[in-house]
């Protein structure tokens, strides 16, 4: 419901700006931050709660083509799931993303699809243990929306991230069985 009110309250406010040109949502490099919730999905939403996420971005992108590049380097953090009675723990997932970026400004935005590759470490620590982590390769993609606001662009964006985990988010939280490992970030932030 929260996130419903946030999204109608960016629309309208959206509708408002005056519309630019193709080429005026910045310079050909920007520097971005952003953050947001992480909610995991298939089998990591059975060891893992919502979370929150930040991330610093480089972009290039020559305003005259609709391709850009990205990386983006990323933090998450949830609360474990199912842990025995008096045990607290938490994930983590450290990240190192490049992305491939493909929009087309229209009016006051700039709708654009994403995918990428990248590194993830993923961690965990649980009270009263040893912590333990794992480094896997993974991929993401998703759809987003930026908006000029004065001197800086604002973006909006989900997408679903995979990382290739086969036995568990780390040894701490592991599966007899393939073990699916993918989160949902949505995340609002700036470029200048």
């Amino acid at each position: 419901m929260k996130f419903g009110l946030a999204l109608c309250a960016t629309i309208l406010s959206l509708s408002v700006l005056t519309p630019v040109s193709a080429g005026a949502m910045g310079r050909p490099v920007q520097i971005g931050f952003g953050g947001g919730i992480s909610v995991p999905v298939s089998d990591a939403k059975d060891a893992l709660k919502n979370g929150f996420h930040g991330q610093a971005m480089v972009k290039w992108k020559v305003p005259t083509m609709p391709l850009g590049l990205r990386g983006t380097v990323g933090y998450e953090r949830m609360t474990l799931k199912s842990l025995a009675p008096g045990l607290d723990g938490t994930g983590s997932i450290l990240s190192g993303v490049g992305n491939v970026t493909l929009g087309k400004s229209v009016g006051p935005i700039r709708p654009y699809i994403l995918a990428g590759l990248g590194v993830f470490n993923t961690k965990t620590d649980v009270t009263g243990t040893a912590s333990a982590s794992q480094t896997k390769f993974g991929i993401d993609g998703g759809v987003g929306a930026e908006f000029k606001l004065g001197p800086i662009t604002g973006f909006l964006e989900g997408k679903l991230v995979n990382i290739f985990t086969d036995q568990g988010f780390s040894s701490a939280v592991t599966s007899a069985n393939n073990f699916s490992t993918q989160i949902i970030p949505v995340t609002f932030g700036i470029f200048f």
